[in-house]
């Protein structure tokens, strides 16, 4: 039998194997709890290959190029953002965008025309494992963009056809005649677009521009119900501006045109040119005219209203057209034969250095529509004609002669004519800047008007000294005109025995 001893020596020595062994399956145990995982997978790296300088300015059109590699394995797909211009993507909001390209043309926005805007552009590389490249490759720039520009703005019809527009000056006008449709066509480009199409917008004077659209052409007035205002008669101009996918517009091309021809009207008496006619004092001077509207001409409608004259813009009177017959007065005439209260009295244009200026007889005419005729370049000027009224008279020294020599009491004789009407006074004067000058008047019987005596004239020294007397006279007639020059001689005076 087994004694006690022993047998608590060996349950003791169980215990000890037991203990260490517990011990051992604990701590192996734990050990497997708390092991860190190792991810072996390296993350890609990206860079751009094509893009614009740092810090740089570019058009607002971008290609960009990019391309990703991954050292432990491949790159399936990329990400790339847009510090501004990329709305939000995803559910969770990401501005990043998924790819699989390596290359596109981007579109960045543009504040206006003529300013740039910064803009950062990123990208980044995806593994095949899914993991993104840390820290994307990115740049930095400026984008800008210029406004798009109208080629060619004609109107249908007009003098301005696609082949002349390059010479196109703002200041010509074209006239349509009223009532007529008119058509407008144009053309455009983005200079910085590459080939992007642009929209135009267009209107008539001071009317709201139409909405942006794809049209290049404009009729007015058009059918209903997309009916354009009615152009009334008189100027207008014809604006049309275009726009590019950036929201940048040009300033408004123009063209410039007239509703409604101007009435025409034509002088055909006199039948002497312009400037050429001298009427006589007490004769008189007939005109005649001719006018017409275009539009009556053409068939489309119109019509004269009015006809006006006016000379030296002293004498204005208007004639109305008869509106069933058409009929109106044509023709006027002017003479000196009447009291000036009369509406047909002409004066003499007298100049007070002598001679006379010319009268300026115009006429013109008004339509229906309410168009004067000129005065302007396009289509007819206002019709004008120049002409004078009453020839001035001449004077003749009989004596002495040019260069004669007289004693110092001498008398001066002269004499005058006026061929369309009497001599009224003359004007003379003995050495003009030692003496005045005198007037005396024909119709005074108690003065000699032509002829005066000079007493006690100091001598002259002869000749080759030069020293002489000079004396001038000018003759003025009964209508107030005076000699155009002076008639003038240089003499010597010597003592006489």
């Amino acid at each position: 039998m087994m004694s006690f001893r022993r047998l608590a020596a060996g349950a003791f020595a169980m215990a000890l194997l037991v203990i260490p062994l517990a011990a051992l399956l604990f701590l192996t145990g734990c050990r497997k709890q708390a092991e860190i995982f190792v991810d072996r997978n390296f993350p890609p790296d990206t860079r751009l290959t094509s893009a614009p300088g740092p810090y740089s300015q570019t058009n607002y059109r971008i290609h960009m190029y990019w391309d990703g590699i991954d050292s432990d394995g491949f790159v399936v797909a990329y990400h790339f953002a847009w510090d501004d211009t990329v709305p939000p993507y995803g559910a969770s909001n990401s501005p990043w965008r998924l790819t699989t390209n390596t290359d596109t043309l981007f579109k960045a926005l543009i504040d206006s025309i003529g300013e740039t805007r910064r803009h950062t552009f990123y990208v980044r590389a995806i593994d095949n494992e899914g993991k993104l490249d840390p820290s994307p490759a990115r740049v930095r720039f400026d984008a800008w963009t210029v406004a798009p520009q109208i080629d060619s703005l004609y109107r249908v019809g007009g003098p301005l056809d696609k082949a002349d527009t390059l010479n196109y000056d703002p200041g010509r006008k074209d006239t349509v005649l009223m009532g007529t449709p008119i058509q407008f066509i144009w053309g455009g480009h983005d200079p910085d677009g590459l080939g992007a199409p642009i929209q135009y917008s267009y209107r008539i004077d001071s009317n709201p521009f139409e909405p942006y659209g794809d049209d290049t052409t404009a009729t007015y007035p058009s059918p209903p119900p997309d009916s354009l205002p009615r152009v009334s008669s008189g100027t207008h101009f014809f604006y049309v501006k275009g726009k590019d996918e950036t929201g940048a517009e040009n300033f408004p091309e123009n063209y410039k045109f007239v509703m409604n021809f101007e009435p025409d009207s034509h002088i055909i008496e006199p039948e002497e040119p312009t400037g050429t006619l001298v009427v006589l004092d007490g004769d008189t001077i007939r005109f005649r005219w001719s006018a017409h509207d275009k539009e009556e001409v053409e068939g489309q409608g119109g019509g004269l209203w009015q006809i006006w004259i006016n000379l030296d813009n002293d004498f204005l009177k208007g004639f109305t057209v008869n509106p069933e017959t058409g009929d109106y007065v044509d023709e006027w005439y002017f003479t000196s034969n009447v009291s000036q209260s009369d509406s047909h009295y002409i004066s003499s244009r007298n100049s007070p250095q002598g001679g006379n200026a010319p009268h300026l007889f115009e006429i013109w005419a008004r339509d229906v529509e309410g168009t004067f005729e000129g005065p302007s370049e396009t289509p007819v000027d206002r019709e004008t004609y120049t002409f004078w009224y009453n020839k001035a008279p001449t004077s003749e020294i009989v004596f002495p002669a040019d260069g004669d020599t007289v004693c110092p009491d001498f008398e001066i004789l002269w004499d005058g004519e006026d061929i369309d009407g009497e001599i009224a006074a003359y004007q003379f004067v003995l050495d003009p800047w030692a003496s005045a000058y005198r007037v005396c008047q024909v119709d005074l019987p108690e003065q000699a008007c032509t002829s005066w005596t000079y007493e006690d004239i100091e001598p002259t020294g002869p000749p080759p000294l030069h020293e002489y007397h000079e004396f001038r006279v000018r003759a003025q007639d009964n209508a107030g005109c005076w000699e155009e020059s002076w008639n003038t001689i240089r003499f010597y005076v010597e003592e006489c025995e």
